[in-house]
């Protein structure tokens, strides 16, 4: 066999490389993982709103909940001294029994605010967990997706690592010098550097040869380098 039947093998070796490469950045699963990664984002970003919302109304909860308490001890402290003795007279006692009407009274005010807080953040609280739930299923489907496009990438790198393997064995018998044009018409020409020559047709650009051009691509030797005067990829007869 020729160098340039040899260079339509590489050429042919190189195309289905080319596909190869298309098909491993194009997977279906891409665009679907691609999809449910932001669709997780989205998720997430709203949980984390929900998130700051509910840890504020736990906060605000817990300073009510630590101011009720702290009334609490002074109301007590103030029964401790109405009835160990240490107050007698009237109206120091109707003083003190005022004080402590009025925090019992500022008690269960906070204490109804904090009730108030802890009911409002109880649907956050839901919407939370929801929302975490919705990650975690997306997690899996992107896990389930990941999983895929790794088994299908790892079929289609053993089947470029094969074609990589015969191009390697059809490049070997193509002079070096030839190899390295047509590489850098394939290159400038969009993956395709050598074509057959069927009757006066470019098979590259797909255009009728004149036939004054044609005449001398036929009568230049066997293992001449010669190109196509249309579109300049190198023609084997």
């Amino acid at each position: 066999m020729g160098s340039l039947d040899a260079l339509i093998d590489v050429q042919t070796l190189d195309t289905r490389a080319d596909q190869l490469r298309h098909r491993r950045d194009a997977l279906p699963q891409l665009a679907t993982l691609a999809q449910e990664a932001a669709t997780r984002a989205e998720v997430e970003q709203r949980a984390d709103v929900a998130r700051g919302r509910l840890h504020e109304l736990r906060q605000r909860q817990k300073g009510l909940e630590d101011e009720a308490a702290l009334v609490e001890d002074k109301a007590a402290e103030i029964d401790r001294k109405l009835y160990d003795g240490s107050v007698v007279a009237h109206k120091e006692l109707e003083a003190f029994q005022e004080d402590h009407r009025q925090l019992k009274a500022r008690q269960a005010d906070i204490e109804d605010q904090a009730l108030e807080v802890m009911e409002a953040a109880e649907p956050i609280d839901a919407e939370v967990s929801a929302l975490a739930a919705e990650v975690a299923q997306a997690d899996e489907r992107i896990a389930a997706l990941t999983a895929e496009v790794e088994s299908a990438r790892g079929e289609i790198d053993a089947e470029a690592a094969v074609i990589a393997s015969e191009r390697e064995q059809a490049a070997a018998n193509v002079p070096a010098d030839v190899l390295e044009a047509y590489e850098a018409t394939r290159s400038r020409m969009g993956g395709i550097g050598a074509a057959r020559l069927v009757g006066n047709r470019c098979e590259g650009c797909h255009l009728e040869i004149p036939s004054a051009e044609l005449e001398a691509v036929r009568k230049a030797a066997d293992d001449a380098v010669v190109t196509c005067p249309e579109c300049g990829r190198i023609l084997v007869r």
